[in-house]
């Protein structure tokens, strides 16, 4: 897959073949012909497909490395126009390809982890799933509903 910046991509990655892991700071004091959202840039890019791995320090920063393991192809898969979203639990529903049929609203994170974006992107058909419906039913008639 071919990144949006492919030149800071490959500079990230010719600088840690040839000196090994680093800190961001050092890769932006190192390739200081490169914006710095470019780096930034590259950096996601390449530690969303595979090439790189980040690793916390015991400080505050993150350590970069190459990583052994070929890029990752990303599946690419069509998001639908407009994603139904539930007001009361904040889940969305996967009608492309749910884990479970039967329980298609999953947890919005694991949503766009699924099928890439981010949540400005996301354009949302908001009301509520079939058991915050019934909720917010019941506590209108002042019954009560046991979640499942």
């Amino acid at each position: 897959m071919v990144g949006m910046n492919t030149r800071a991509e490959d500079a990230v990655i010719e600088l840690l073949a040839y000196r090994g892991p680093c800190t961001m700071d050092e890769v932006f004091a190192s390739l200081p012909t490169h914006d710095g959202r470019d780096l930034l840039s590259a950096v996601g890019m390449l530690s969303r497909d595979g090439r790189l791995l980040l690793r916390g320090d015991s400080g505050s920063g993150y350590h970069l490395f190459l990583s052994s393991s070929p890029p990752v192809e990303r599946r690419v898969r069509k998001r639908p126009a407009q994603v139904p979203f539930c007001m009361g639990c904040g889940y969305l529903c996967d009608e492309i390809d749910p884990e479970d049929a039967q329980a298609p609203w999953i947890d919005a994170h694991r949503y766009l982890k699924k099928y890439g974006g981010t949540w400005i992107e996301l354009d949302r058909n908001e009301g509520f799933c079939p058991t915050c419906a019934r909720l917010f039913a019941c506590a209108r008639q002042g019954t009560s509903f046991a979640h499942p």
